[in-house]
């Protein structure tokens, strides 16, 4: 490869991490800001029912997409050229839409039960907005899959969860300014939910149209004017793929969804408002390993395919060296200033400090290891990842239940941490062992106690 060649390459890198570092950053604070608004509206007890709320969508959105929205990541990644593409689009929107419509309905139908389950007030009046944003959220993430996979990670990272937030937030403090007695009701936040959802569908939508626009197999209308690089996916393969992705998400809907709803089960609102905050937080500090994963896995999965494993190995370095660097001053305010970083809450939110301080070194670990699971992901090791989360969250969950019983909110983040510490190191070391890469900054721990990689197949 020129020199030039590679110059240009870094520079077009450079671009996208700095394109998609910006707009991850801004729904990243979205998210945060949506906790901020509804904290300084409704207290802790109303960010407790926030988070149960955004535990159902989370849960419903992860059955509906089943893993759909990564089999578009890796194969879209792999000739986001081919007209087939699209093919795999429409494959991915009528299986998810079959599933996200009944459940939205179901999800609307027994909100009052959830409301009475979990004696949280205000639940219900919530789950209508969240409930009808179902199929709309559902169509916002294989958009962001789409477009993770020809290379547009910007775009992709609008079309997920925290551009949704950072819109119902907007809409929520525009009604504390014009309409203060309307906005202090939960059934608001949902009904911001639900517009917001509607908006990211509506502009994902138009910038697909866009896209395939400049196209050359759509300009000309001729499949046979695009070469592609490789073999077309079949149907079968690609939902086998979904599925194997679905069961590694999964390990997320037992650590996001089920772990929040045994949080909103063994506390009160409030204690699961100061978890779910401090959870949110540390989101934040994660947030460059989110842009990282939304750049990074369509070139694992094209470097793979073609054998390059001195640049998989390179690139995969760099992420974890990047994220490393990004995230230590965020843990270090989270550390040593945690009563200030809460107080932008509001009142009643300092309670949580401890717990800030403790899932802040998890993430830590988090973002230092590096994209370890979509190295296996984008490698054709995803039924080992699926495993190992499966494995690490079911671990994690029965963590949860005894130490939120002990300790209360502080168990819960201490549950939380060992989820994300387990997983990524026991990932860490299949990712030296099947690959041969090591993505923790510092020494290679594993070298050092004589584990040797095995021999590629």
């Amino acid at each position: 490869m020129s020199v030039s060649l590679k110059q240009r390459l870094r520079g077009d890198l450079a671009l996208t991490l700095a394109r998609t570092f910006t707009a991850r950053a801004i729904a990243a604070l979205g998210a945060l800001g949506l906790m901020v608004v509804v904290g300084r509206l409704h207290g802790p007890a109303g960010v407790g029912v926030l988070a149960l709320a955004q535990s159902f969508l989370l849960g419903a959105g992860l059955l509906s997409k089943s893993g759909m929205d990564n089999a578009l990541m890796r194969y879209v990644g792999q000739d986001p050229d081919s007209h087939e593409v699209m093919r795999y689009f429409a494959w991915a929107v009528k299986r998810a839409m079959l599933s996200a419509f009944p459940v939205a309905f179901l999800l609307l139908l027994l909100r009052g039960y959830f409301e009475s389950l979990f004696s949280s007030a205000g639940l219900a009046e919530m789950l209508i907005g969240v409930s009808l944003a179902v199929p709309f959220y559902v169509f916002g993430y294989l958009l962001s899959g789409f477009f993770k996979g020809v290379r547009k990670s910007a775009t992709a990272c609008l079309m997920e969860n925290g551009a949704i937030a950072l819109y119902a937030g907007g809409i929520l403090w525009g009604g504390m300014q014009f309409a203060p007695e309307i906005s202090e009701s939960l059934l608001m936040v949902g009904y911001a939910y639900l517009t917001a959802a509607i908006l990211v569908a509506f502009q994902g939508g138009l910038q697909l149209w866009l896209w395939c626009r400049k196209q050359t197999w759509y300009l000309h209308n001729a499949e046979s004017d695009v070469v592609s690089r490789s073999q077309a996916v079949e149907k079968k393969q690609f939902f086998l793929t979904s599925r194997a992705f679905f069961a590694a998400t999964f390990a997320g809907f037992m650590q996001n969804v089920l772990a929040v709803m045994l949080a909103g089960w063994l506390l009160i609102s409030a204690d699961l408002g100061l978890f779910k905050t401090s959870q949110q937080i540390g989101m934040l500090i994660a947030f460059i390993l989110l842009v990282i994963n939304a750049i990074f896995p369509p070139r694992f999965a094209s470097l793979y395919h073609n054998g390059n494993m001195k640049g998989l190995s390179r690139l995969a370095r760099l992420g974890a060296a990047l994220g490393a660097v990004v995230a230590m001053p965020l843990v270090l305010v989270c550390l040593f200033f945690p009563v200030w970083v809460l107080g932008w809450f509001g009142s009643g939110f300092e309670g949580a400090a401890p717990l800030l301080r403790i899932i802040a070194v998890a993430q830590l670990v988090n973002v230092s290891t590096g994209s370890v699971g979509f190295l296996l992901n984008m490698t054709g090791h995803e039924r080992l990842m699926r495993n190992i989360a499966l494995t690490c969250n079911a671990l994690g969950l029965g963590a949860f239940f005894v130490l939120i019983s002990m300790l209360g909110a502080v168990g819960a983040a201490m549950a939380l941490a060992f989820v994300l510490v387990c997983q990524n190191l026991v990932a860490l070391f299949f990712v030296w062992r099947r690959l041969g890469i090591w993505t923790l900054p510092g020494p290679n721990v594993f070298a050092l106690l004589g584990i040797r990689p095995a021999p590629l197949s």
